[in-house]
């Protein structure tokens, strides 16, 4: 917006006049959130649904978690589109204060739903819990502390790194280094141009929960059972891995429940001292948040 020479910042055209301190104030006016204040100042989209939003936490990235990201994109300028989704995905629904975050994780919806970059029902979510030491932690594709400010409608998390907003789960399975389960696919013939059709969209489906072996055991099992089954049968095996239809976080997989596979069969979950299992294998890692759901490891 501009007035003769003089331009008027997005975020002062829609702060009300209140004695109230508003989210856009807190941003504009914390030194430490400077470089967000001028990439959301840039952005009407940005700078709108930060004014109308309520009954929130938001996590700030600090000057230096931009400043991080930026370096790592060799200096890029970071794209509108960027901003407002990462913006949109530390916006989580609802209240949670520091002292809200505890060694049980919680598993938090936000308001991320641009199809480009989230599949799940609600919004893609982020991890609250807290470290050994009993600090705050956010965790997505990273991890993250938080400092703690208050405003109208809702709490600001000040946050140390740029939350990565979470991957398909084809580059989470390359980023994680899940090498057996790569050695896997390829053994198993998952990855010739025939299998697409199935895999492909099995890696792509809504809401879903992935239990991926990734264990020198799995891949002995893989390979003795790619040798003596029909292509049909490695289909529902790759399936039977696969729980449409419900994003299992840790937090919600209890002792006794029964999910129902891709392939249609049932898995049940085993709470054993302070292990987790699916079935006989056991969840040997946990929570990977990716694009459409969430990835657990499993030994077998």
């Amino acid at each position: 917006i501009h007035l003769g020479k003089m331009k008027i910042p997005w975020l002062l055209t829609l702060v009300p006049s209140s004695f109230a301190i508003t989210l856009l104030e807190v941003i504009q006016t914390n030194p430490e959130l400077s470089s967000l204040y001028s990439y959301i100042n840039g952005s009407a989209n940005a700078t709108s649904f930060l004014a109308n939003s309520n009954n929130f936490t938001f996590l700030a990235p600090s000057n230096e978690a931009i400043s991080a990201l930026v370096q790592s994109k060799g200096n890029a300028t970071l794209t509108e589109d960027l901003i407002l989704a990462s913006i949109q995905y530390g916006m989580l629904k609802g209240g949670f204060p520091t002292l809200s975050f505890s060694n049980e994780s919680q598993f938090v919806s936000t308001n991320l739903v641009n199809p480009s970059y989230a599949n799940v029902t609600g919004g893609q979510a982020v991890e609250l819990a807290v470290d050994g030491d009993g600090n705050p932690q956010v965790v997505s594709g990273n991890k993250t502390s938080a400092a703690e400010l208050i405003c109208t409608g809702g709490i600001i998390h000040i946050v140390d790194k740029f939350l990565s907003i979470p991957i398909q789960a084809v580059l989470q399975v390359s980023a994680a280094r899940m090498q057996y389960f790569v050695s896997i696919l390829n053994t198993a013939g998952y990855l010739n141009a025939d299998k697409a059709d199935y895999v492909d969209g099995i890696l792509r489906i809504p809401d879903v929960t992935y239990f991926i072996p990734n264990s020198a055991a799995a891949l002995g099992n893989a390979t003795i059972q790619a040798a003596n089954s029909t292509a049909e049968e490695m289909k529902a095996v790759f399936q039977y891995h696969v729980v449409p239809g419900f994003v299992g976080y840790s937090s919600a997989l209890k002792d006794g429940m029964r999910l129902k596979t891709q392939e249609g069969s049932s898995l049940t979950i085993t709470i054993q001292d302070g292990d987790m299992y699916v079935n006989s294998a056991k969840i040997i890692a946990s929570d990977y948040i990716v694009a459409n759901g969430v990835i657990h490891v499993i030994d077998e």
